[in-house]
């Protein structure tokens, strides 16, 4: 799916350029400027131990203790204890503790234990927590759970989570939950919750979401729109008694479909403009290659428009039943004729507005999806 694709890898590119360290095998600790006071050993190898460090640019070569940096608080090599800086916190090739900082935080090598930051948090590999109001990245795999406001990524996810407001990214294997508006995953073997769910294979666990996509088969999908490679793609323009004029997306699977679509003038042509949006959901039945019957159920949300008052009110609510035959002139277009039932409602004390039969007929247009990626 290329938009997911090209997607997850410019989002790993923007916030992976703040990652300014590499790895702990090959990191050689960088001597710092130490502008504080503190308690501090020498070692042989002229490397300093600090047990307690304190100041505005509070630098060590090992951190043994507690560190506070009124600007920043940065330990070379390893940070065990507690490492808080206020604008920028850092340890060179890895952290046993916690590591606390306002703006961003990051570990060069191994983050053991939990990395809170007001902006962002950074590890190559992480088992523990990252907690941010911006982003959290591992790139590396992660082995706990990120929190964040905006968004989550990591190469990889060995068991854990990822929540976040807007989106989480895994460019691996997922084995845990993602809980966001968008959620990305290579491999999927866990869960998915958000309005949009994306994963290339999902061998085991479940996508709950407005619209779930995979590009297997086998994933288990509870949603209002469930795509995978096997689903058959219409547009549909028609014209009715309920709403004139009507355009819309069909999603069929192996012998269930979802309809999402929008129409107007539900109030009348001879009516000032009003319109609906919509989504059904139903069941098929192929007759033979050319004819199928089907039924579906479905919800309209309708605005007329209209200054509120007793007669005409702004906004309605549709329930409506539908009996549906289908033609298929080809494999690219068909031709369908629909009959039903439809009960209109205030939404504010459910009166019945008006009731009616419902006749619609139209075109569907067999959308066609690249079968590369």
């Amino acid at each position: 799916m290329k938009p997911a694709f090209y997607f997850r890898h410019i989002l790993l590119g923007i916030f992976a350029i703040s990652f300014t360290q590499a790895s702990a095998q090959t990191y050689t600790p960088k001597r710092y400027t130490n502008i504080g006071v503190g308690a501090v050993r020498h070692g042989n190898d002229s490397l300093r131990t600090a047990f307690f460090n304190l100041g505005f640019f509070s630098n060590t070569d090992t951190l043994k203790g507690v560190q506070l940096g009124v600007i920043s608080g940065m330990a070379s090599a390893t940070a065990s204890g507690v490492n808080v800086g206020g604008l920028f916190a850092f340890s060179g090739t890895k952290l046993n503790g916690v590591q606390i900082t306002a703006g961003i935080g990051s570990v060069g090598g191994q983050a053991r234990g939990v990395q809170i930051s007001g902006i962002s948090s950074i590890a190559h590999h992480t088992e523990g927590v990252q907690l941010s109001g911006f982003s959290n990245i591992c790139t590396s795999s992660l082995a706990g759970v990120q929190v964040s406001g905006v968004s989550n990524i990591s190469v990889g996810v060995k068991g854990g989570a990822q929540v976040a407001a807007i989106a989480n990214i895994c460019s691996s294997t997922m084995r845990g939950l993602q809980i966001a508006a968008y959620n990305y995953a290579d491999s999927l073997n866990g869960s998915q919750v958000g309005l949009l769910n994306v994963c290339i294979s999902h061998p085991r666990g479940v996508q709950v979401g407005v619209i779930n996509y995979s590009r297997d088969t086998i994933a288990h999908k509870i949603g209002l729109v469930n795509i995978n490679p096997k689903t058959k793609i219409d547009v549909l323009v028609y014209g009715g008694t309920s709403t004139k004029f009507n355009f819309a997306f069909r999603y069929r699977n192996r012998s269930t479909y979802n309809i999402v679509g929008v129409g107007t003038h539900f109030m009348g042509i001879d009516q000032k403009f009003s319109g609906a949006l919509f989504y059904r959901v139903g069941q098929y039945f192929p007759l033979t290659p050319q004819w199928s019957l089907s039924g579906d159920l479905g919800y309209y949300h309708v605005e007329t428009f209209l200054k509120d008052n007793a007669t005409k009110p702004k906004r309605l609510f549709s329930l409506q039943a539908r009996i549906n035959v289908d033609y298929a002139f080809n494999h690219y277009m068909g031709a369908f004729l629909s009959g039903g039932y439809g009960d209109t409602r205030y939404y504010y004390h459910w009166h019945s507005y008006r009731h009616r039969f419902i006749v619609e007929g139209g075109l569907a247009i067999r959308f066609q999806r690249s079968k590369t990626r």
